[in-house]
C-alpha cells in the first residue's frame, strides 16, 4: 500500500474520532482502484478483518467515507458491501479491538469493552491519559531504561505492552501490571498472550489483581524492587485518594529516593486534579509538570483536544 493512506489507517484501526480524521489527505474524485486501496488500509486491512474494531465505529466510518464520495458517479462495490455486511450482522460479543501502529515493526492490538463502563469498572477500555504517557515515556527512554516497573490501574495494559513490545528495544526490566478489578487483570493476561503469542514468561509484562487498600499485603518479595510506579487516569474519584495516596506512601517507604511515579490524568474536573495535587504537597510530595508530546510527534493517534496533566511525584 501507498503512504497516501496511512494516516487514515492508523487513525481508524485505533478508532480515532471519525469526524476528526485525517479526510483532507484524500484527493477527490477517487478512482475504483483508489476507492479500493482506501478500504483495504482501513476496514479491508488484515488486523481489522481478525479483531475488528468496533461495529458502530465501522458503520460511521464508511458512512463518513460515502459522504466524501458522495458527488462521485463510481462508488465501490467494497464500500456498500463492508457497510451492508456489518449492518446485518448481530451485535454479539460486548468486546472489540483496537490496532495502534506504532513503527512498522511494532504495533499493539487490545481487546477492550465497547461500553466505557461495563462489569462494575471503567478499566475495560484505553483512556486518553495512558496513550499520552505512553507518548511521553517514548520520547523520554532513559526515564524506564533497565527500570522495573510498576503501574496501577493499568486497565487494558496498553503501557506494560508498550515497554515490551522488542521492536522498540527500550530495555525496560520487569514490568507488573495491577489492578483492583479482577475483569480488568483478566483482560490484561488476554492482552498480553495476544501481543506475545510465544515469548517466555520473562520477557513479557505480568498482570495482577491489587487493591490499593491491600497493598502492603501483596507478596512483593517474589518481585524486584521497584523503580518506576505509573498511574494513568487514576485521579477521577477523590473518595479514592486515600487508598491511592496510601498505596503510594507504602512504595516510596520501601523505595525512598529510589522510586519515581508518574502520574497521567485526562483534565475533567480542575477541583479534583487541585484537590489530589494539594493532598500530595500536604504528605511532603513533590510534585513536577512533565511536558505533553506534540501531536504531531506523537507515537499515538489520539484527540489531542483532550487535555492530558502528566506530573512526576517524588518525595
Amino acid at each position: 500500500m501507498s503512504e497516501k493512506y496511512s494516516k487514515l489507517q492508523k487513525q481508524f484501526l485505533c478508532c480515532y474520532p471519525v469526524k476528526k480524521m485525517a479526510w483532507s489527505s484524500v484527493k477527490l474524485p477517487l478512482n475504483w482502484e483508489e476507492q479500493q486501496e482506501l478500504i483495504e488500509a482501513t476496514c479491508g486491512h488484515p488486523m481489522n478483518l481478525r479483531y475488528p474494531v468496533r461495529r458502530s465505529y465501522l458503520e460511521a466510518f464508511l458512512k463518513q467515507l460515502m459522504q466524501l464520495l458522495k458527488d462521485q458517479e463510481d462508488l465501490h462495490d467494497d464500500i456498500y458491501s463492508s457497510l451492508c455486511a456489518r449492518m446485518a450482522e448481530s451485535p454479539g460479543t460486548s468486546y472489540a479491538y483496537k490496532h495502534y501502529l506504532l513503527t512498522p515493526d511494532a504495533h499493539i492490538t487490545l481487546r477492550e469493552s465497547k461500553s466505557f463502563v461495563s462489569e462494575g469498572t471503567t478499566g475495560l477500555c484505553t483512556w486518553e491519559a495512558a496513550l499520552a504517557l505512553g507518548d511521553y515515556l517514548l520520547h523520554h527512554r532513559d526515564l524506564i531504561r533497565g527500570k522495573n516497573i510498576v503501574e496501577l490501574g493499568a486497565g487494558t495494559g496498553l503501557l506494560g505492552i508498550l515497554f515490551k513490545l522488542p521492536a522498540l528495544k527500550l530495555d525496560v526490566g520487569e514490568v507488573l501490571l495491577t489492578d483492583g478489578s479482577e475483569p480488568c487483570v483478566q483482560l490484561m493476561r488476554e492482552n498480553i498472550a495476544l501481543n506475545f503469542p510465544d515469548a517466555p514468561k520473562e520477557q513479557i509484562p505480568q498482570a495482577e489483581q491489587l487493591s490499593w487498600n491491600e497493598v502492603s499485603e501483596f507478596p512483593w518479595e517474589s518481585r524486584k524492587e521497584v523503580d518506576v510506579l505509573l498511574a494513568a487516569d487514576v485521579i477521577y474519584d477523590d473518595t479514592q485518594f486515600t487508598a491511592l495516596l496510601g498505596a503510594l506512601d507504602f512504595f516510596i517507604k520501601r523505595r525512598g529516593d529510589a522510586l519515581e511515579t508518574y502520574v497521567a490524568s485526562t483534565v475533567r474536573n480542575m477541583d479534583t486534579l487541585n484537590k489530589f495535587m494539594t493532598q500530595l504537597e500536604l504528605r511532603g510530595y513533590k510534585v513536577t509538570p512533565c511536558g505533553n508530546i506534540s501531536a504531531s510527534a506523537s507515537h499515538f493517534c489520539r484527540d489531542h483536544t483532550a487535555a492530558v496533566q502528566i506530573v512526576l511525584i517524588r518525595r
